[in-house]
Protein backbone atom coordinates (compact mmCIF):
# COMPACT_ATOMS: atom_id res chain seq x y z
CA UNK A 1 0.00 0.00 0.00
CA UNK A 2 1.44 3.61 -1.17
CA UNK A 3 1.90 5.85 1.95
CA UNK A 4 0.78 9.57 1.54
CA UNK A 5 3.53 12.16 1.84
CA UNK A 6 3.88 15.31 4.37
CA UNK A 7 2.18 17.38 1.40
CA UNK A 8 -0.53 14.87 0.65
CA UNK A 9 -1.74 14.64 3.93
CA UNK A 10 -1.94 18.71 4.53
CA UNK A 11 -4.09 19.19 0.94
CA UNK A 12 -6.12 16.50 2.91
CA UNK A 13 -6.52 17.70 5.69
CA UNK A 14 -6.77 21.05 4.21
CA UNK A 15 -9.90 19.84 2.10
CA UNK A 16 -11.21 18.12 5.42
CA UNK A 17 -10.86 21.42 8.00
CA UNK A 18 -12.60 23.94 5.14
CA UNK A 19 -15.22 21.03 4.84
CA UNK A 20 -15.96 21.19 8.49
CA UNK A 21 -15.35 17.55 9.39
CA UNK A 22 -13.22 18.75 12.46
CA UNK A 23 -16.45 19.83 13.87
CA UNK A 24 -18.18 16.83 14.63
CA UNK A 25 -17.77 14.90 17.43
CA UNK A 26 -15.06 12.11 17.46
CA UNK A 27 -14.14 12.90 13.37
CA UNK A 28 -10.40 13.66 14.74
CA UNK A 29 -9.81 9.60 15.67
CA UNK A 30 -11.50 8.44 12.44
CA UNK A 31 -9.52 10.46 9.95
CA UNK A 32 -6.53 9.56 12.06
CA UNK A 33 -7.39 6.04 11.70
CA UNK A 34 -8.38 6.74 7.60
CA UNK A 35 -4.84 8.22 7.34
CA UNK A 36 -3.09 5.89 8.95
CA UNK A 37 -1.52 7.98 11.36
CA UNK A 38 -1.44 8.72 15.39
CA UNK A 39 -4.02 11.59 16.86
CA UNK A 40 -1.01 13.30 18.30
CA UNK A 41 0.34 13.52 14.32
CA UNK A 42 -2.66 14.27 13.00
CA UNK A 43 -3.60 17.04 15.86
CA UNK A 44 0.41 17.98 15.01
CA UNK A 45 -0.66 18.73 11.60
CA UNK A 46 -3.60 20.59 12.14
CA UNK A 47 -1.99 22.83 14.49
CA UNK A 48 0.52 23.44 10.93
CA UNK A 49 -2.43 23.98 9.06
CA UNK A 50 -3.82 26.29 10.89
CA UNK A 51 -1.01 28.72 11.68
CA UNK A 52 -0.11 28.84 8.31
CA UNK A 53 -3.66 30.31 7.17
CA UNK A 54 -3.88 27.00 5.01
CA UNK A 55 -6.87 25.85 5.08
CA UNK A 56 -7.61 26.79 1.01
CA UNK A 57 -6.21 23.04 -0.40
CA UNK A 58 -5.48 25.03 -4.06
CA UNK A 59 -2.25 25.56 -5.25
Amino acid sequence: MERLTRADRLEVLARLEKAGVFAVRRATPAVAGALRISRSTLYGLLAELRAAGGTDPSP
